[in-house]
């Protein structure tokens, strides 16, 4: 255990060294706070809907971007070779990493808040509990998927155009940087297949009187995919930089994908689970 939480504070200590970790982390969300409240902000203010996208914008670049360039990074100058001769197991030094990680977007998002009620108007979560519970989950489904991206990637080049690969579809037509209800009526069903809708939903119904639990089935997707994309993280994972991936790694990444699909295919099912409002 004491090593587990030195590493924490290690893992703590080095994000707030990396300075592109540190502006995709606070800077970035900051930005799309200001960009979505001056573009969905009515006279009223920022509405919870709005607010539930700017939370998972923020969760999403952190995990996506931030985590990964930061693990790379220590990867490649040969820091988790030191880290590999202590006892400390895989399983228990991705752990510490993902804590790490949710500690400092959960900052982030408190940062967003108060700066949107400060500067929007916006009112306190009508669910506190519920907004902690759905941003946990939100926190857990990304930074599994960021855990997969540091795993594979080469170099911190390698996690910038991953990530894009990620972040730009659930921005555009995921329902993330875009409310659904705006998107195209052939958009919509695709944005069943990506986590950002079922992470903008859930956070969204926190904020509003309606409460997380109206729509169950997005809190279950997100600890289905996070689960899913934490287990091929751990099972691809690569102490040294010239450490090659298993062979097995397309199936193992095909199974964190599926999860996307099968998900979806429900969902689309049963559209009653997953409401665009």
């Amino acid at each position: 255990m004491h090593g587990f939480l030195t590493h924490l504070r290690i893992s703590l200590i080095l994000n707030c060294r990396n300075l592109q970790a540190l502006i995709f982390g606070y800077v970035v969300p900051v930005f799309f706070l200001i960009a979505l409240g001056s573009v969905f902000g009515g006279p009223n203010g920022l509405t919870a809907a709005s607010m539930g996208q700017v939370l998972a914008i923020s969760t999403l670049g952190g995990a996506c971007f931030g985590m990964p360039i930061t693990m790379v990074g220590e990867r490649e100058r040969g820091v988790w070779r030191r880290y590999r001769l202590t006892p400390l197991g895989t399983g228990w030094f991705i752990l510490s990493t993902m804590i790490a990680r949710f500690l400092i977007v959960a900052s982030a998002a408190l940062l967003q808040y108060a700066l949107a009620m400060a500067a929007y108007h916006l009112p306190l979560p009508a669910h506190p509990l519920d907004l902690v519970l759905s941003f946990t989950l939100v926190s857990f489904a990304f930074i599994g998927i960021g855990l997969i991206i540091a795993t594979v990637a080469t170099s911190i080049g390698a996690v910038q155009a991953l990530g894009q690969t990620l972040f730009l579809p659930m921005i555009i037509i995921g329902g993330v940087g875009i409310p659904v209800w705006n998107l195209p009526a052939w958009v919509q069903p695709i944005s069943l297949y990506l986590p950002g809708r079922y992470a903008v939903n859930a956070l969204a119904n926190s904020i509003a009187p309606a409460g997380a639990f109206k729509a169950p089935y997005c809190l279950a997707a997100l600890v289905v995919i996070g689960a899913a994309a934490t287990v091929v993280g751990w099972k691809l994972f690569r102490w040294e930089p010239g450490q090659r991936l298993a062979r097995s790694a397309p199936l193992w990444i095909l199974l964190a994908v599926g999860t996307w699909i099968v998900i979806g295919v429900i969902a689309h099912a049963n559209p009653a689970f997953v409401p665009a409002r």
